[in-house]
Order: structure tokens, then C-alpha cells, then sequence
């Protein structure tokens, strides 16, 4: 988890830098500009952008710790008997949905079947990618908290980021903007600096649990199926 974890940081603080300056912004338009672009329309698109800023740190983290612990149990060369039923369940629908579609014929199942058998049977290492991770641009604190579950993976947040709720407001605003339903400068009119440094503020405690969680998960090793003696 030591690189997830370190480019967590950094988009941390290149969201804080981004935030110091708006603040300057903020400011500067208090008193008379020189430059023309310090006017309100674009003050309001740089605070819609923060929020695509705080969704991107959402999204890279969670997936980026989901696939390292995926990368983990590739290369320790780990199979299907090894991990816990979680694991198990995740590795086996993605390797079904390579083939799943409504057209697919017979014999696509039936290889993909026989695929899926041999793999167990000689004991290949499990392998999967981000297709697996069932993350398309909706994460909110209840995606996040299922996908902790499908995975095995516990934690705990610290009851100050209110559960997460904030996320829920962050994706939709963000999904609106990246499907251009409405506008940065008119999505940006209902933030204050304030606000928008409560929903980064809980957004990383919120995250720091959870990425916690799943440090623990990687180190100790906890996505292995437990051996009764």
C-alpha cells in the first residue's frame, strides 16, 4: 500500500495548494484589479473545479488501493484456494464476465467455463485488473463501504467526517459536470470557500479510515483464507 498511500498525499497537497490560491483570489477580488479575469463567473468555475479535484482523490484512492492489493496477490503468485471467499467470489465473476453478454453462444460459456476450472485446478495465480473493482465514476461513502465489504476489508472512521455523507454531494455535482448537465460557473454559485473546505476536510478523514483499513488488509495479509489449525 506504500504507493497508493504516497500518491494519496500528493494529491493532497496539490489540492491544498489549489485551495491556498483560491483563497488569494478571493482577496484579490476585494480590491481593484488590474486583470480582467478576477471577476465573479470565474472565481465560482475555480470553486466547481475544487470539487472535481476532491471527486478525482476519491476515486484514485480507493481504486488505486484496490488494485494494489490485486497486484499483491498476482505477484505473490496466491490461487484461488488460498484467498478468502471474498477474493474468491470477486475472481470468479470477473473471469465469468469476460464472456457474459446476451448474445454470447454456448461454447463462449462452456471454454470460459472450462477456463475458470483449470485455473482452480492447477492452481494459477489470481489475477484481475480494474474491471473487477466495480468503481465507474459513482463512488460515494455507501460504494465505498460495499466495496470494503465484497473485499473482506474492515476499518474505522472517525465519527468528526460525519460517516462520509459529504461524498454523496461531491459525486453528483461531479457526474453533472462531467456530463455537462450544468454549468462550473453555476454549480460554483452555491459554494463558499467555507463550504467547500468542510467537504475537503471530511472527504480526507473520511479516507484516511478507510485507506487505514486497507493497509491493514494488505500488510497483515487478511485477504488470505484463514487456515483453521
Amino acid at each position: 500500500m506504500r504507493m497508493t498511500l504516497e500518491i494519496y498525499q500528493e494529491r493532497i497537497d496539490e489540492i491544498e495548494l489549489y485551495f491556498n490560491a483560491l483563497k488569494e483570489l478571493y482577496q484579490t477580488q476585494s480590491r481593484e484589479s488590474e486583470h480582467s479575469f478576477y471577476n465573479d463567473d470565474f472565481l465560482k468555475i475555480l470553486k466547481a473545479n475544487a470539487l472535481i479535484m476532491i471527486y478525482n482523490l476519491v476515486e484514485s484512492s480507493i481504486m488505486g488501493g484496490i488494485l494494489e492489493i490485486y497486484d499483491e496477490l498476482k505477484n505473490s503468485g496466491y490461487s484461488y484456494k488460498d484467498v478468502r471467499k471474498e477474493i474468491q467470489d470477486i475472481w470468479f465473476s470477473f473471469k465469468f464476465n469476460q464472456v457474459y453478454d446476451k448474445t454470447a453462444h454456448y461454447n463462449s460459456y462452456r471454454d470460459k467455463a472450462a477456463e475458470i476450472i483449470n485455473a482452480i485446478m492447477r492452481n494459477e495465480p489470481i489475477e484481475m485488473d480494474r474491471k473487477a473493482t466495480d468503481i465507474s465514476g459513482n463512488l460515494d461513502a455507501d460504494k465505498i463501504r460495499q466495496i470494503c465489504s465484497d473485499h473482506g476489508i474492515t476499518y474505522t472512521i472517525d465519527s468528526t467526517c460525519r460517516g462520509g455523507v459529504v461524498l454523496e454531494d461531491v459525486k453528483n455535482k461531479r457526474n453533472q459536470l462531467a456530463h455537462g448537465t450544468t454549468s462550473f460557473a453555476e454549480c460554483g454559485r452555491y459554494y463558499a470557500i467555507d463550504d467547500l473546505e468542510k467537504i475537503k476536510n471530511e472527504t480526507v478523514i473520511f479516507l484516511n479510515g478507510i485507506l487505514q483499513g486497507m493497509k491493514k488488509y494488505y500488510d497483515e495479509k487478511i485477504y488470505l483464507k484463514v487456515v483453521n489449525s
